[in-house]
């Protein structure tokens, strides 16, 4: 091995960081954390930014003469996001490959999280209406998801 080589992966290790992000700065402390982790274990990030379409139908009046275009606007709030996060991967020297994805968050967190990646994700101290709209999110992950699960509070 050589001097300053980072060995890449023993066994019960990750091959690579799924870090679910929204833009909040809970979720910008869990990725600072997740960038440091990957730093050290020479793996990459997958910076995932979900456009949750499902609860957006759901919540929004929609009108057809003045629809106000949600998910572009959320869309493009992803693009910033995940363009935020590959900075911060590039200053530590960490790969961050970047994924927007529409759909529930907890599901597509759940499906894209394998068995030897490890998912690290921030979740507030939550209260009330906040505990059932965000909480539920980190709690489903945690739950059902395959990969270990970094809960950064």
């Amino acid at each position: 091995m050589k001097k300053g080589h980072v060995k890449k992966n023993h066994h019960e290790d990750f091959n690579r960081i799924i870090a679910p992000v929204d833009g909040s700065s809970y979720a910008t402390k869990a990725v600072k954390k997740a960038i440091s982790l990957a730093k050290l274990n020479g793996v990459e990030i997958v910076a995932l930014y979900v456009v949750d379409t499902p609860r957006l139908t759901q919540t929004i009046p929609y009108d057809n003469d003045v629809s106000t275009p949600w998910e572009s606007i959320l869309t493009k709030q992803g693009k910033e996001v995940l363009n935020d996060v590959e900075k911060m991967g590039k200053a530590a020297g960490v790969t961050v490959i970047k994924k927007l994805v529409e759909g529930l968050p907890e599901k597509v967190i759940i499906n894209e999280g394998k068995k030897d990646d490890l998912i690290v994700m921030g979740c507030k101290g939550l209260t009330g209406l906040d505990l059932v709209l965000m909480g539920s999110v980190c709690e489903k992950v945690s739950h059902h998801a395959k990969a270990p699960v970094l809960i950064v509070r």
